[in-house]
């Protein structure tokens, strides 16, 4: 068997209903980045939901929840950190649940949510994700989430990353350009992401650290993955 690997550039160009046995999804500024980064620090579990409704409706449910997230790259009211790694230190979020929202990350995931298996990935666990995929022996599909509805450089790059490593026997055509972005970049990953039209808003901002973060390739061995209660675990 062939093991195909496919690359939506949009998470709005996922098809309800496809044939791929298992997904990547990437946010690499900066959902699925920081959302690895939890993983790492101790977290227990993370709910992604897609709208601010839900996820302060269930902290209500249980107030022992922590609420992160952004909308226009900024914590809402009355969450507990933002979208940044630097939010979340391990003292803070050790054996913590944190329900999770973002403007284009979870709902990329809840846009995936129907493939049988869903993972998050990053430039920071690209070579984790590609090993934990390719066990799978299914097809698979990297999403890479965009950002307002554009083609997101730095997730191109992310899915690239998981795409070189496969054997170009088993890539579609957009899995070929993906990988092609990635090996032009891969001698200074830190530039493109920062020359990429997300990473220079975020510059602008004064988030640099935030930028230096997610171009870290393969710093992290975790892999969340969505288990069927709509939380995610993570496996490493």
């Amino acid at each position: 068997m062939v093991r195909t690997i496919d690359v939506a550039f949009r998470f709005e160009d996922v098809e309800v209903g496809n044939d791929y046995g298992a997904a990547a999804v990437i946010d690499t500024l900066r959902a699925t980045t920081t959302m690895i980064a939890l993983m790492e620090r101790g977290v227990l579990a993370i709910r992604p939901v897609a709208s601010l409704d839900e996820a302060y409706a269930l902290q209500q449910k249980d107030p022992q929840l922590l609420l992160g997230g952004e909308r226009n790259n900024r914590p809402p009211e009355g969450f507990d950190g933002g979208n940044s790694p630097y939010d979340w230190p391990k003292e803070r979020v050790y054996q913590r649940r944190v329900v999770y929202t973002t403007t284009n990350g979870t709902a990329a995931i809840d846009r995936a949510r129907t493939v049988p298996r869903l993972i998050l990935a990053a430039l920071t666990n690209a070579e984790a994700a590609f090993r934990y995929l390719w066990s799978l022996e299914r097809p698979v599909l990297v999403v890479a989430s965009g950002t307002r509805g554009q083609v997101a450089l730095e997730d191109v790059l992310a899915a690239g990353a998981i795409a070189a490593r496969w054997p170009r026997e088993g890539r579609t055509d957009r899995a070929e350009m993906a990988a092609a972005l990635f090996l032009q970049n891969q001698g200074d990953i830190g530039r493109a992401v920062r020359e990429s039209r997300h990473g220079r808003d975020l510059a602008e901002m004064g988030l640099d650290r935030d930028l230096d973060y997610a171009a870290q390739l393969n710093m992290s061995r975790v892999v969340p993955v969505l288990s069927q209660d709509g939380w995610i675990r993570a496996v490493d």
